[in-house]
C-alpha cells in the first residue's frame, strides 16, 4: 500500500459490499486515502475491480475486526504507513432477523460482537491519536432501527439502539479535544444487506404460533425492497460528516428514515404502532 501523505486518510470496515463498498469508491474519487476493510482479502475484489474500472485507488486491509487481538497486531502497521487515520467508518455489521422469543442468547452474543463491541474495539485503536492531535470523525453507520422498532427485527434493532447509545455517550466525552462522533440513520437501500441478512435458527418454524405473521410481514416485505434507494445517497452524507468542522450527532438518509423518526416524535405513541403494525403484519 502506497499512502499519499497530503491527503486525508479514511478507514471504511465492511467494505466488501454495499454501503461501505460505495462509499469506498466515493471516497477515493473525492480525492481520501481510503482503507478499506474485510474479514477476508479473497471478498474484496468486487471493491478492487470497480476501482479500477474508476481509476482510483482503494487500499484493502485484511482485518477480523471481532477479534482485539488481529486489531492490536495489525493496526500499528497502517498507522506506520499511512500515519494519521482522520476518520474512522464503522460500517460493518449484519441483520439477525426472526421473533424475539425464538432467537437463542447464543445468537445475540454473536450479533452483538459485530454490530456494538466490533465498533468500540476499533474506535479505541483510533482515538488515542485523534484526541493527541485534536481533530477527527468516527462515523457509525447506524438504522432507522436504530430510533424505532418493527416485528421480527428485535434483534437487529436493539444492537442498533445500543450503538446509538454509545455514540451518543461518546461524542459527549470526546468532541472537548476536536473529536466529533456521528451516527448515519439509513433506511431501504439497494444493497445485499437484506439478502445477506441472518434469519434466526428457528425463524421459519412452521409450527411457531407466528408462522402466518412471518409469512405477512415476508410478503409486504418484498414490497418494501421496490421503495430502495442508490447507496450513494449514503457515502455522500459520511462525505458531509467528514468535511464538516462540527457534525451533527443524527444524520437520517432516506424516506423512510425521516418519516419514521418524524412519525416516532409527531404522532400519539399507540397511533404510531398501529400504524407500524399495519404497514407490517395485518
Amino acid at each position: 500500500m502506497v499512502a499519499n501523505r497530503e491527503a486525508q486518510t479514511v478507514l471504511i470496515t465492511g467494505a466488501s459490499a454495499g454501503i461501505g463498498k460505495i462509499t469506498c469508491l466515493y471516497l477515493a474519487e473525492k480525492g481520501y486515502n481510503v482503507i478499506g476493510t474485510s474479514r477476508a482479502s479473497s471478498r474484496l475484489g468486487d471493491l478492487y475491480s470497480e476501482a479500477d474500472q474508476r481509476g482510483v485507488t482503494v487500499h484493502g486491509l485484511e482485518l477480523d475486526i471481532n477479534s482485539d487481538a488481529e486489531v492490536q497486531r495489525v493496526m500499528p502497521e497502517v498507522f506506520n504507513q499511512f500515519g494519521e487515520i482522520h476518520a474512522l467508518v464503522n460500517n460493518a455489521g449484519y441483520g439477525l432477523w426472526g421473533p424475539l422469543e425464538i432467537v437463542s442468547i447464543d445468537e445475540m452474543k454473536t450479533l452483538f460482537e459485530t454490530n456494538v463491541f466490533a465498533v468500540l474495539r476499533m474506535t479505541q485503536v483510533v482515538l488515542p491519536a485523534m484526541i493527541e492531535r485534536r481533530a477527527g470523525k468516527i462515523v457509525n453507520i447506524s438504522s432507522v432501527l436504530g430510533r424505532l422498532a418493527t416485528p421480527f427485527n428485535g434483534a437487529y434493532a436493539s444492537s442498533k439502539y445500543a450503538l446509538e447509545g454509545l455514540s451518543e455517550s461518546m461524542n459527549h466525552e470526546v468532541s472537548p479535544f476536536g473529536v466529533h462522533v456521528a451516527l448515519v440513520e439509513p433506511g431501504l437501500f439497494e444493497t445485499e444487506f437484506q439478502r445477506s441478512q441472518v434469519r434466526a435458527q428457528r425463524a421459519d418454524d412452521p409450527n411457531l404460533a407466528y408462522a402466518p405473521y412471518v409469512q405477512r410481514y415476508n410478503d409486504r416485505h418484498q414490497t418494501f425492497d421496490k421503495l430502495a434507494s442508490d447507496p450513494v445517497k449514503v457515502a455522500k452524507v459520511i462525505h458531509k460528516i467528514i468535511r464538516s468542522r462540527r457534525p451533527a450527532l443524527r444524520h437520517p438518509v432516506g424516506l423512510e428514515s425521516h418519516a419514521g423518526i418524524m412519525g416516532t416524535r409527531l404522532l400519539p405513541g399507540r397511533l404510531f404502532q398501529w400504524m407500524l403494525g399495519r404497514a407490517t403484519l395485518k
